[in-house]
């Protein structure tokens, strides 16, 4: 878990891994009414350019703000979270979302770090980069 006395600039947020199977994707849809085809029918995918099924985008953030909240615990708070993604999550791959901390600073009573985010598959496939900072408050 992170914290303002430890943190520091190049430190690396722990692995967030999903395998990217339709049992973890049917969840997500059910809870947010999103059940487009191309998230389920490798046909329909193929129809529309891509190589078989593939992941919803908010759930690739959902994701992301998965890897945050394990990291920073209880006492922490995303403050911001911005993410392009590069390639589609595809079903039957692994996604792995990682961090690393570039910035730290104190303000109003709170320890701020900005990170650099990204998500991977196992072939090295870019799927998404972005930022974030989040803040944990000090405790002296």
């Amino acid at each position: 878990m992170a914290s303002p006395d430890t943190i520091a600039v190049g430190d690396e947020l722990p692995a967030f891994v999903r395998e990217g199977t339709v049992h973890h994707w049917n969840r997500f849809a059910a809870a947010n009414c999103e059940f487009a085809a191309h998230h389920w029918d490798d046909e329909v995918a193929r129809h529309e350019g891509f190589p078989s099924a593939f992941a919803m985008a908010p759930l690739q953030h959902a994701y992301l703000h998965a890897m945050l909240r394990d990291w920073l615990g209880e006492d922490g708070r995303i403050v911001a979270v911005a993410i392009r993604l590069r390639s589609p999550f595809l079903r039957g791959r692994t996604l792995t979302a990682g961090g690393r901390v570039t910035g730290i600073r104190r303000e109003g009573g709170e320890t701020l770090a900005d990170l650099d985010l990204w998500e991977t598959d196992e072939e090295g496939t870019s799927i998404a980069t972005g930022t974030a900072t989040v803040a944990l408050p000090d405790r002296s």
